[in-house]
């Protein structure tokens, strides 16, 4: 990626366009990378940025580090929406998903024992 679009930390915005980063000549150089390990990097990026962004809420952060790069017919397995998704290798207090949220409390999670 052109060093032009680089993100500038701990403000997360782009070195260019003064967006905030990812911003979409960020995205759409990125994009051309394996969307597996993409997914997994925004993940981890986005809960480093989390951490240096006190003010931004977790559904925002995600919508703008990994829902972007979700397939368009991709699903939360939990609750059936497009707007998220588990991602493999990816913590479940990083999705914003208060089923999945609900599931972990109640350990209800698909193949995994209950606390009951």
């Amino acid at each position: 990626m052109s060093a032009a679009h680089r993100v500038l930390r701990p403000f997360w915005t782009c070195a260019a366009d003064g967006l905030p980063w990812p911003c979409a000549e960020a995205r759409r150089r990125l994009s051309s990378n394996d969307l597996a390990v993409l997914r997994q990097t925004m993940a981890k990026l986005m809960a480093i940025a989390q951490g240096e962004l006190d003010d931004t809420d977790l559904a925002t952060l995600y919508r703008r580090f990994v829902a972007w790069t979700l397939e368009p017919d991709q699903r939360c397995a939990i609750c059936g929406s497009r707007r998220h998704a588990a991602i493999s290798g990816v913590a479940p207090r990083l999705i914003p998903c208060n089923a999945l949220r609900a599931a972990i409390a109640a350990s209800d999670l698909p193949g995994r024992p209950s606390a009951r």
